[in-house]
């Protein structure tokens, strides 16, 4: 198994990727962008509703928890309105994102600081910004790989790597799989953790080392040594207690 920061160079190969796969994260159209009339209608309904509510409440001076306490269920049903993106994959195109069950995690998150929120909203009203901030980065982070290279996203930004500057990929103890550039740098790939590896060799066509298949080389090498040796020293035990043995029998008998 690769130790800790251990970089292996890719073995050449021009095999290229025959079907795009897809783990979760969607290629085909999706958005505002591609709702219809009547879900924008509904998207529309649903803001003025919740604009309207908040002028009512602002003018017959209910409490600012009430105004605003309904901006997470809001949220909640514009994001069920918008057109999900289909799951149709990419030929070629294979993504390795964080688990869709990680919005369990962001429900859990939201209920967590709504809460807190109602009962103090002048002061907490910014925890609010975990569960969006939460959402943004399961939706952000993934790597993809394709045949031009390697696009990193970040909830930062992203990042593009043709094929030609990964010379192997870095396993450190802790975080992200890292690839290791052409000028011996690392870069983070996102969501690539040791237990998406595989998955990621796979992936690259050939592009990437398999170590896994390395590692049990290795470890095949080092069972087969270590046998060797202890045959060999056996042997070499053996062999004076041999001779001696031989020796004894070789001595003539003494004339009584």
């Amino acid at each position: 198994m690769s130790s800790p920061h251990q970089s292996v160079p890719p073995a050449k190969s021009s095999h290229t990727t025959a079907e795009g796969t897809d783990t979760g994260r969607p290629s085909g159209p999706g958005g505002l962008r591609s709702a219809g009339p009547e879900r924008l209608a509904a998207i529309g309904a649903v803001v003025l509703a919740y604009l309207a509510f908040v002028v009512v409440g602002t003018v017959q001076d209910w409490s600012l928890g009430v105004r605003i306490g309904l901006i997470v269920p809001v949220a909640v049903i514009v994001w069920l309105l918008i057109p999900r993106k289909t799951n149709t994959p990419t030929p070629g195109v294979h993504v390795i994102g964080v688990p869709r069950l990680a919005y369990i995690g962001v429900l859990v998150l939201a209920f967590c600081v709504f809460f807190p929120f109602v009962g103090w909203p002048v002061a907490l009203w910014p925890l609010l910004l975990a569960p969006v901030v939460a959402v943004w980065w399961v939706v952000r982070t993934h790597t993809t790989l394709s045949e031009t290279g390697l696009d990193l996203s970040s909830m930062t930004g992203k990042k593009h790597l043709d094929w030609a500057r990964v010379k192997g990929i870095s396993i450190p103890k802790r975080g992200y799989v890292r690839a290791r550039l052409d000028d011996d740098s690392e870069v983070k790939l996102p969501a690539v953790g040791y237990d998406r590896l595989r998955e990621l060799i796979e992936a690259s066509g050939g592009r990437l080392p398999d170590v896994f298949a390395a590692a049990e080389a290795a470890e095949a090498e080092r069972v087969a040594a270590e046998r060797a040796a202890a045959k060999a020293e056996s042997d070499a035990k053996a062999e004076p207690e041999a001779t001696a043995s031989s020796e004894s029998k070789d001595e003539p008998k003494s004339e009584g």
